[in-house]
């Protein structure tokens, strides 16, 4: 028996023929006008005389055409435009022609789907709900442009939640993280563990409101607009403290027995502190003092059982505390020292130290749209995580707080957290507000590296819940957890593959079957290899689509950028210096 391909080779062929006919003929054309006069008329006759005898084409057209080589050099000049035109085409309909080998494939959105579903139209139609108080609006007021799939701008709406999962050296400040902060239309909040983004975006924020850069491990000294803030700013308030302490003791428990127990020891003792110190007057200097020493922190206990301010029993809470078995205490105290070990580097001191007229005020940098640079790393002696996440439920609170008194509840224009490297800044309330800051008008753009990543971070259940929260789901190439992309594969889903296999019997007679498999749309290893620059895109219950990027180097205005970052990059390394 003698298998065939089950694809159909005569249109491919046919239509190949066609393109070298008529290539032969319009450069018989070009000659013939330019040496006899004359256009030869068009047929194949001609065609397979010339064929026949290569070296006489001005015999085979019946014109005279010149020299033969000059002939053959057109039919090379035209032949090579066609190609390029080919793959100009080529490009433009799958985005590139790095991603043709896959972005061409079975189940990948067509370019109608893409339209319908992440098209400038859809976002302009919702642009009343998302905008209320705007009469004339343009894309720019509700939504922005994250990449490009078959000719088609994809873009997202000002009230989607984004979670971007890209490994190191991925392209994701480059295409992404950047492109948001200047893009955004109102009040950012920005993390980061490096100034990379700072100094790319900084000035041109100058242009739309205030900034302030809160930089307590001094990653981008000589930057100007430093802010300082105290921890213990709005604790008077139990709700407050309560909203910092989780936010400064995430994840202290993590790996402990009975993790959990820990982990609400460590918070009551946090905000207790921290509501003592607001009342009492105290400073960021009391609050690390009474972190080194539950003896210390009975000034704080004395201080909630004597102020009429105080939360009901909280002085009774921590006195609980501070009185416990020797080793309950230390074991809860070391996650209380932990909470504000970055007190002992003086410079976190200082930069949460503020005076009287220093203090950082939340509300009145929403309402101007400015921007907001939070600079910490997660490891190291003076690591300052803990304190930026607290920094960041800080503003959110207050953010939420002033949406819910605007009209339909939600701020306008909205607020964008662009948090890059977000899983050094475990917020505790990153799920929920994943899931419902876009109808407050607070739209989250989470950077991972992996979901192996999160999931070390929040754990299983709560790194699944802020992946599901995601309406725009963006996949970048170089993954390399077996696991995820094992997942990521699963998710983009299968498309059924038919394939007919025709074969000749003994007796000569053909026959043929068919059958239907479903496969992968795009493997495992066909993530991992996605090009630099592209990425799959999945957006609510759309088709995976096939997405280029656009770097942010490629904007009208990056020659101003790239002159504004080399400024600041000057300044940073300026004052590093002489710090050295």
């Amino acid at each position: 028996m003698q298998p065939h391909r089950s694809q159909d080779w005569r249109f491919p062929v046919a239509l190949a023929l066609c393109g070298v006919t008529v290539i032969l003929w319009a450069a018989a054309a070009a000659c013939g006008i330019t040496f006899g006069g004359e256009v030869p008329r068009f047929s194949f006759r001609e065609v397979a005389s010339l064929l026949g005898d290569p070296g006489s084409p001005s015999e085979a057209w019946g014109v005279d055409l010149g020299p033969p080589p000059l002939y053959w050099a057109s039919v090379t000049a035209l032949s090579a435009g066609a190609l390029s035109a080919v793959v100009s085409l080529r490009r433009r309909l799958d985005g590139g022609g790095a991603q043709m080998h896959w972005a061409a494939r079975e189940g990948i959105a067509a370019r109608a789907e893409i339209e319908r579903t992440a098209g400038a139209r859809r976002v302009l139609k919702r642009a009343q709900a998302l905008r209320p108080t705007l009469t004339h609006t343009t894309l720019k007021d509700v939504g922005r442009v994250i990449g490009h799939s078959r000719g088609v701008a994809c873009c997202s709406t000002v009230e989607d939640s984004i979670v971007v999962l890209g490994p190191p050296r991925s392209g994701k400040g480059l295409h992404v993280i950047i492109p948001a902060i200047l893009d955004a239309p109102g009040a950012v909040i920005t993390t980061s563990t490096r100034p990379d983004n700072l100094t790319a975006t900084l000035r041109a924020r100058q242009s739309v409101g205030p900034v302030a850069v809160f930089d307590p491990q001094g990653l981008a000294p000589g930057i100007p607009s430093a802010a300082r803030w105290s921890p213990i700013r709005g604790c008077q308030d139990p709700h407050v403290a309560m909203i910092r302490a989780k936010a400064l003791t995430s994840g202290a428990a993590t790996g402990t027995t009975d993790a959990n127990f820990w982990q609400a020891s460590a918070e009551q003792a946090v905000r207790a502190l921290l509501h003592a110190a607001a009342l009492g007057g105290c400073t960021s200097t009391d609050l690390y003092r009474w972190s080194l020493s539950a003896v210390h922190a009975r000034e704080a206990v004395m201080i909630l059982s004597t102020h009429p301010g105080a939360a009901s029993s909280w002085h009774q809470g921590l006195d609980s505390l501070i009185s416990a078995d020797p080793r309950q205490r230390d074991s809860v105290w070391a996650m209380v020292s932990i909470a504000f070990a970055a007190l002992a580097d003086p410079r976190v001191l200082d930069a949460v130290s503020p005076s009287d007229r220093e203090h950082f005020d939340p509300a009145e940098f929403l309402a101007n749209n400015g921007t907001i640079y939070l600079l910490g790393t997660s490891t190291g002696a003076a690591a300052t995580s803990g304190l930026v996440g607290a920094f960041l439920e800080d503003v959110l609170e207050v953010a939420r707080r002033a949406a819910a008194r605007s009209p339909s509840a939600r701020l306008d224009p909205p607020l964008s957290m662009v948090l890059d490297e977000a899983a050094n800044y475990p917020l505790p309330s990153l799920a929920s507000l994943m899931s419902d800051g876009g109808g407050s008008g607070i739209s989250t753009t989470v950077v991972l590296q992996s979901l192996a990543q999160a999931r070390a971070v929040w754990g299983e259940h709560a790194a699944s819940a802020i992946w599901d929260a995601a309406i725009v789901k963006l996949i970048l190439g170089g993954g390399s957890n077996a696991r995820d992309l094992d997942d990521l594969s699963k998710l983009i889903g299968t498309h059924t593959k038919e394939t007919t296999n025709r074969s000749i019997g003994p007796d000569g007679r053909r026959s043929s079957s068919t059958s239907t498999t479903e496969a992968p749309i795009l493997e495992a290893s066909a993530l991992r290899t996605l090009p630099f620059g592209s990425a799959i895109l999945l957006l609510r219950s759309a088709r995976p689509i096939a997405l280029t990027l656009t770097p942010w180097l490629k904007r009208k205005d990056a020659k101003a950028l790239l002159s504004q970052r080399t400024e600041l990059e000057h300044e940073i390394q300026y004052a590093h210096a002489n710090v050295s």
